[in-house]
């Protein structure tokens, strides 16, 4: 599901004709993945599995707000059956901020005597089924929209130059200047990375 709908981000950008529809669809297509990489993060509503590490009372979930939690389980086998279900009352959700906290320590207790080493590989020994709701802040959208924006301009600028790498070309008494940005193609434009600075998750 992509994080605005094709018209609004046309609504964003200015374009009231429809020529270039599929272009853009292509191009939600790709700022639907680069933020959600870029932030570490997915926004819009779904259901999601993840995996974390035992060894450690809280976990923090890729996504959020969390609408609901089907399960935990916890499992240092990693088969995940039915008789690995965690009880609800073992642990507390905070929804809003995506953390799971164990009631009693752990998920998995290490062996007693023995502390878990923070340079061991961490097992998978937790498995969260979960669900998101929908919440796409606007800032988030307005940034979608301008890298779009700035992606298309960029296909645009190249269609005028006739994919010649000219900063500038003339036609009779016109002149019409290739801005370098948009020649180049760079990622992420200046304003996209600052509205999403606050929704980047600092460990990606």
């Amino acid at each position: 599901m992509a994080l605005d709908t094709l018209g609004n981000v046309k609504a964003r950008m200015g374009i009231t004709f429809s020529t270039d529809d599929a272009l853009l669809d292509l191009l939600r297509d790709s700022a639907d993945a680069l933020v959600a990489q870029h932030c570490g993060r997915d926004f819009v509503a779904g259901t999601y599995t993840e995996y974390h590490a035992g060894d450690r009372a809280t976990l923090r979930l890729r996504n959020y707000p969390v609408a609901s939690v089907t399960s935990v389980k916890v499992d240092v086998i990693g088969g995940f059956g039915a008789e690995t279900v965690l009880s609800a009352a073992a642990y507390v959700v905070e929804q809003e901020r995506g953390f799971i906290h164990s009631r009693h320590g752990p998920f998995v207790a290490p062996p007693s005597g023995y502390e878990f080493h923070p340079s061991e590989p961490a097992p998978r020994a937790v498995q969260v089924v979960y669900v998101t709701a929908a919440a796409v802040p606007a800032d988030v959208k307005q940034a979608y929209a301008e890298l779009i924006d700035h992606w298309y301009r960029h296909v645009k600028t190249l269609l005028a130059a006739q994919y010649q790498n000219v900063t500038q070309q003339t036609f009779g008494t016109t002149t019409a200047i290739f801005a370098k940005d948009q020649i180049a193609g760079l990622p992420l434009p200046p304003d996209v990375i600052r509205l999403l600075a606050l929704y980047r998750d600092l460990a990606v």
